[in-house]
Order: C-alpha cells, then sequence, then structure tokens
C-alpha cells in the first residue's frame, strides 16, 4: 500500500495529466493537513474573526484547483504544501484586505458591533503588515522570503524546506535565521 506523500504524488502526477478524478481522490488525502495548516496560520487570530480555517482550507482549495487546472506543474506532497501555503497567504491577505475596503465603503459610520469590528480591524491589519514585510523581504532577500511562506505558511519543517528548494538543511537554517532577524528588525522599526 503506497504511503499518503506517494499517493498524494501519484493523484499529483494523474491530475497534471489531465485525470479530473485526481483531485477528487487527492482532497481527502491533503484535507486534515490542509485545515491543520489553516489552524496553525489562524491561531493567533482572534475567535470572532470571519474568516475560520475550513473556509480559508476550501478558497485555497480553489485557487489550487484553478492553477492546477490551468496547467501548474506540481511535483510532490512538499510543492503541494508549499503551494497551499502561498494560496492561503493570498486568501488572507485579500480577506484583509476586503474587510478594510468595508470599513472604507462604510463612510466611517461605526457599525453598532464596534468590539467586533475592532477585532477584526486589528487582525486585517497584522495579515495586511506582515504581508508587505513579507513582499519587502522578497524584493531584497527572495530565497530568505520563500523559506519564511513555506515555513510559516507552509508549515514544512527544516528538511522538507531543504527538499523543495534543493538545499541544504544547513542553508535553510541560516536563511530562516536571516529572514527572523530581518523581518523583526523592520516590525521593530515600523515596516520601514
Amino acid at each position: 500500500m503506497p504511503t499518503p506523500a506517494h499517493a498524494i504524488t501519484h493523484c499529483l502526477e494523474r491530475w497534471r495529466s489531465g485525470d479530473p478524478s485526481a483531485a477528487h481522490e487527492m482532497l481527502p488525502l491533503v484535507y486534515e493537513q490542509l485545515r491543520a495548516l489553516a489552524g496553525n496560520l489562524m491561531r493567533g487570530d482572534r475567535p470572532d474573526h470571519t474568516l475560520q480555517p475550513t473556509a480559508l482550507v476550501h478558497e485555497a482549495w480553489l485557487k489550487i484547483a484553478s492553477a492546477m487546472g490551468g496547467g501548474a506543474s506540481v511535483r510532490d506532497r512538499e510543492h503541494f504544501l508549499a503551494i497551499a501555503a502561498k494560496a492561503m497567504r493570498q486568501v488572507l491577505v485579500n480577506h484583509a484586505r476586503g474587510r478594510r475596503m468595508q470599513k472604507r465603503d462604510a463612510g466611517g459610520v461605526r457599525l453598532p458591533l464596534d468590539a467586533i469590528v475592532e477585532a477584526i480591524e486589528a487582525t486585517t491589519g497584522e495579515v495586511t503588515g506582515w504581508n508587505e514585510l513579507l513582499e519587502q523581504l522578497a524584493v531584497e532577500h527572495p530565497r530568505p522570503a520563500q523559506i519564511v511562506e513555506l515555513r510559516v505558511f507552509g508549515g514544512l519543517l527544516v528538511e522538507e524546506v531543504a527538499e523543495v528548494l534543493g538545499l541544504g538543511p544547513t542553508t535553510v537554517k541560516a536563511d530562516w535565521r536571516f529572514a527572523r532577524a530581518w523581518l523583526q528588525q523592520k516590525q521593530e522599526l515600523g515596516g520601514a
């Protein structure tokens, strides 16, 4: 019996070659892992956040399915998780921007549920601020930014990141330390 990683890789190969049933077979294989990843990403968020981990998984899955249908090539489980991490990050950022837009469109009128609105504002500010810092890191230092995305949004271990990027674990650890220090410094300086 194939291991889950091999079963996922097999489904990805079939999906790439145009077998639409492969996506349906793959979803149960990755769903719990995606759900756990989404839960980890949203762990620091407040319980009254309007986007729940299940919704995040579903939105990310739609993005992944669209990319795969558009011819995106996914090599294996680790590469799939990296793509899933990026999709989840995009969903979170888009959600945060949408909430900000709704607030602006309200013309400055406070909604009756002030506590919930303030909680959402606090959450969206953190998500979009984090995304802006990560984008700045990607411009200045692409590989460390990719490692942050794989570790934080993909939930991959150092060894898995090394495998996905074709690097040694020592290099990944060094870039991870650099990225964390860089991000910390930028946060302390106010994102400048």
